[in-house]
């Protein structure tokens, strides 16, 4: 087994390629300062200056100074008395702005300062392990980045085994969480507003949701500046029941803070078989007040979607490896809308000489068997499980960048995505559904194989 350096209080591991089960339970340890009214020389056009003369300069006036400011070419400006004024060459741009100031016909002069557009076409974090993260590449974040991080008024729930979100008993907050965004949630397995994570699998889920990002440590989250909220409805061994699952949703449909409720979207990376009157019910009343609603497709690798996912009001969420082939334990159908990164833990398609696992921090496995809820590491899993928080987290991002209705989501994610499987454009399949999701033109609100990330 392969080992990256402690990291704070986490373990941090990345396995080599190595073989095993395809289950979402399956765990790989893995100078002077410038005056204001003159920028510094890298902040001008270089041997020119703005100059605007008052009204009353009559044209010979403007002329006269114009050739006593030793202007070699002049450009007049759309306002009255504005000229861009060139220099000749090797004359001082601070001198010549010196020289129209003492004019009386001259209202001001200034350097023609240099502006650039404010958006970075990429926003590479600095978290320490990020290079590991073959799943962000693969949906190209760092463009995506550049548009949106998420905004703290956009609250995502989480149902899972809960989150290691905070210092309570023996419980521990994750390294990573630092500064990431907490909403008040709730345990409804043992009944308490404790909602941790007594296995695994939420706070890794949690992580590749909005784990703190760009603070030097551990790894990067999709969504980073939105907020979380632990829902507990699965217990230690990752099992729960459909009254709990419709309890998790309606506590988050119900909650309030400041008079609203900022919780936005619902990540469910669990399913089962058969059907449940009050999941759909819950499902259909979030959907009704405007929150977006993401579960997983199953790991079975059978033509059928898991419940809730296969809900109509439900994007379910089918998986793909780093060849964004379809993960082989994915379950497909008609009801499947998007897939994303879901990994594959036997194979190594970027050849970094680890395994292409899907990798966040989480509880250690080893040390939950004796008890001990205050180790970390940087683990890899891989299962449906793993890609639904992909599309969960791009959700946020499209309704932080204003796109607020669940429907409006939907078409933003599908009509963008990228089609897989032989799929024309507009077209769908049931193994790969629309696609894979594409935050990038999502984000921008282009339209299918758009150019922006050719």
């Amino acid at each position: 087994m392969k080992r990256l350096p402690a990291l704070l209080a986490a373990l941090a591991v990345i396995a080599p390629l190595s073989g095993g089960t395809h289950a979402d339970d399956v765990a790989v340890k893995v100078g002077p300062r410038a005056e204001a009214s003159r920028p510094a020389a890298s902040g001008y056009r270089a041997g020119e200056l703005i100059v605007q003369f008052r009204a009353t300069a009559t044209a010979r006036e403007t002329e006269r100074a114009l050739r006593e400011g030793r202007v070699a070419r002049v450009r007049p400006g759309a306002s009255a008395g504005r000229y861009l004024a060139r220099l000749g060459e090797g004359d001082d741009v601070d001198a010549a702005v010196d020289r129209f100031r003492a004019m009386p016909e001259v209202d001001y002069a200034e350097p023609n300062g240099i502006v650039r557009k404010s958006q970075s076409t990429t926003f590479r974090p600095n978290d320490r392990f990020y290079e590991f993260q073959w799943n962000l590449d693969l949906l190209n974040l760092e463009r995506a980045w550049a548009i949106q991080k998420g905004k703290a008024t956009v609250g995502i729930a989480i149902l899972d085994t809960g989150i290691a979100f905070e210092n309570f008993g023996p419980y521990r907050k994750a390294p990573d969480f630092g500064e990431t965004v907490f909403l008040p949630g709730f345990d409804f397995v043992n009944g308490d507003a404790h909602a941790n994570d007594d296995e695994y699998h939420g706070t890794h889920v949690a992580s590749t949701v909005a784990e703190a990002t760009n603070n030097g440590l551990g790894m990067a989250g999709l969504a980073f500046d939105c907020a979380l909220m632990p829902v507990k409805v699965l217990n230690q061994n990752g099992e729960g029941s459909f009254f709990d699952v419709a309890e998790g949703i309606d506590y988050a449909i119900e909650f309030q803070q400041n008079g609203q409720n900022p919780v936005k979207v619902i990540n469910m990376s669990l399913g089962g078989g058969g059907t449940s009157e009050a999941v759909t019910r819950a499902v259909e009343r979030a959907f009704t007040r405007g929150i977006v609603v993401v579960a997983s497709s199953g790991n079975d690798n059978r033509g059928s979607i898991d419940f809730p996912a296969s809900l109509p009001g439900v994007i379910a969420v089918g998986a793909v490896d780093g060849r964004k082939q379809r993960a082989p334990y994915s379950n497909y159908g008609r009801e499947l809308s998007v897939v994303a990164p879901g990994g594959n833990c036997d194979r190594d398609d970027n050849h970094d000489g680890f395994s292409d696992c899907v990798f966040q921090q989480m509880p250690d496995p080893d040390a939950l068997e004796v008890g001990r809820h205050d180790v970390f590491c940087y683990c890899g899993l891989d299962g449906t499980s793993m890609a639904t928080p992909h599309v969960s987290a791009v959700a946020a991002l499209l309704v932080s960048q204003g796109i607020t209705d669940p429907k409006a989501v939907r078409a933003a994610l599908e009509q963008t995505a990228e089609r897989l499987g032989g799929a024309a454009e507009g077209e769908r399949n049931n193994e790969y559904g629309n696609g894979l999701i594409r935050p990038v033109p999502a984000l921008s609100g282009l339209g299918l194989n758009s150019p922006a990330e050719k």
